[in-house]
């Protein structure tokens, strides 16, 4: 009542020497739209709803594998250290590699039937140097034990052979080496980015394999199970927002779009699945998956995480951009993040191309000394799955950059300070 009192003292001598008093000039900061929040976060919960459901549904009503591990005709492998090097003796072949001839004593270490017992057998083993191929006491070895048929036992003849060193060691090494450096740049997001690749080799070997196994359509089974590990990898590094949620629609439709062009490329292009050695080999053992849908599956997964990538950062991308300047527009936002990711994806497609031919390089060697014209070879199934896939992968990424920064464009500029003036 008092402070009221002396405004309109305040007022009235104002108005007695004729003087004008203007208003308080106040500043209203408005709150970001919620109403967009809402629909992205009901958008993203129900997208990882029905994810999860179908994956649920899935793995519940998944019938039984028809395929076991058999290790009667294989035979089963353990681990074995060499006790002594018997014999010794090596030379350098024609082709400069230095072939190698022991005789070991070895002691299995495995657990199972086999463990404690000493044999003595034969290696043959040739690489680039020495130290790369030979066995040393103390070492240890993979060994094989298979039974062989004899006329003169019944039960067969147990066969030992060396197979290949233990790299266990070096593996695990290298492993928690990398582990450290994500840690120590990342912090806890390189943390969870860590949980996100364990979640990827889970979700594979618990979810994916057994399902493709189950005669499930691998291609339906390369989407939910890509998509749901996207978005659950997304929120665990990007966190539980706006970008994230932008990103996760950007993502979740450039993998669909991906997965139909793969269908669709697989099939103009007559691809049959068969272009390779391994899956002739699952076809000679019995192992009866749909191989074109096997191939369509392996193009999904390999573009999935080069997706991931792209689209988180272009969605941060933009974000920082309207953070950084509040009165551009959405069409001024989209130009200027367009050519950040134009320059992303140069490099993007550029790696992706590098990777599929840096795993076919000893077969494009081969094809290159093959007498035969460039344009048959790459005509061959084989090559021409390699190129499809990488063509494939590219094309989402094209599609899935001007996507993202539309999506986030729009949205961005409303969790932005608004300015009276703003950029057209």
């Amino acid at each position: 009542m008092v402070s009221l009192g002396l405004a309109l003292v305040r007022l009235e001598t104002a108005e007695h020497h004729g003087t004008t008093v203007s208003e308080p000039h106040v500043t209203i900061h408005h709150e970001p739209h919620r109403t967009i929040r809402y629909v992205l976060e009901g958008v993203a919960v129900l997208l990882i709803a029905v994810l999860a459901s179908i994956a649920i549904a899935m793995h519940v009503s998944r019938p039984p594998i028809g395929y076991s591990q058999e290790t009667a005709s294989l035979g089963v492998t353990v681990r074995a250290r060499v006790q002594q090097v018997l014999e010794e003796s090596n030379s350098l072949g024609e082709d400069g590699l230095i072939m190698v001839n022991q005789k070991l004593e070895v002691r299995i270490v495995s657990r199972g039937e086999h463990q404690g017992e000493v044999v003595i057998l034969e290696y043959n083993g040739s690489g680039p140097t020495l130290s790369a191929v030979r066995f040393r006491p103390g070492s240890q070895a993979l060994v094989m034990i298979s039974t062989v048929p004899d006329s003169t036992n019944a039960e067969g003849r147990t066969l030992y052979q060396v197979a290949d060193h233990v790299r266990l060691v070096p593996l695990a090494l290298i492993a928690a080496s990398f582990g450290g450096v994500i840690v120590v740049i990342g912090r806890w997001k390189g943390v969870r980015a860590l949980v996100g690749l364990a979640l990827s080799g889970l979700l594979i070997g618990g979810f994916v394999i057994p399902q493709i196994l189950a005669h499930r359509d691998p291609v339906v089974v390369a989407l939910v199970s890509t998509g749901l590990l996207l978005a659950i990898t997304l929120y665990l590094i990007q966190g539980w927002n706006v970008t994230g949620h932008t990103a996760l629609v950007g993502m979740l439709v450039s993998l669909l779009v991906t997965g139909l062009l793969a269908m669709l490329a697989t099939k103009v292009a007559y691809l049959t699945g068969f272009g390779s050695e391994e899956t002739l080999f699952l076809k000679a053992v019995g192992i009866g998956v749909q191989m074109r849908g096997l191939l369509l599956a392996g193009m999904v997964l390999g573009a999935a995480g080069v997706l991931d990538d792209v689209i988180i950062a272009q969605s941060v991308a933009v974000f920082e951009l309207s953070a950084t300047d509040p009165s551009l527009r959405p069409r001024a936002l989209y130009e200027r993040s367009m050519r950040i990711g134009v320059t992303h994806l140069a490099s993007m497609i550029n790696t992706l191309v590098l990777a599929y031919a840096s795993g076919a390089l000893p077969l494009l060697i081969l094809f290159y000394i093959y007498p035969e014209p460039w344009y048959l070879t790459i005509n061959r199934e084989l090559i021409a799955e390699e190129i499809i896939r990488a063509l494939v992968g590219s094309t989402g990424l094209l599609l899935a950059v001007p996507l993202t920064s539309a999506i986030a464009s729009w949205v961005a500029p409303h969790f932005a300070t608004s300015s009276p003036e703003r950029k057209q």
